[in-house]
């Protein structure tokens, strides 16, 4: 399967709840988000990844969120569910990301 890896970036203060909400919005039983640290001060910046059916960019759009522009890659369709984590592979070549069992 297909899917888009992104980053949402969020206002700190609201960040706990905002991130369940927009989790909802993405669908059931997805991969989790990987909070990043650093980056805009009062802001959290989150990795997700989504099936590439999902209109991402409509749904971040409603809540009024920055989204960088989505890396499409190719996964297992085993490996999209809760049970994974999406990371940063930090690779100059082959896939940027990827997701992993804990």
């Amino acid at each position: 399967m297909f899917v888009n890896c992104f980053t949402v970036t969020i206002p700190a203060n609201i960040f706990k709840i905002a991130i369940k909400e927009l989790s909802k919005n993405f669908g059931d039983n997805i991969p989790k988000y990987l909070p990043f640290e650093g980056g805009k001060l009062h802001f959290i910046t989150a990795l997700f990844c989504i099936d590439d059916n999902v209109n991402i960019k409509k749904i971040c759009t409603q809540f009024n969120y920055e989204i960088n522009e989505p890396y499409k890659m190719k996964i297992e369709d085993h490996t999209y569910n809760n049970n994974y984590t999406i990371y940063n592979s930090y690779n100059k070549e082959g896939p940027r990301f990827y997701l992993k069992i804990l």
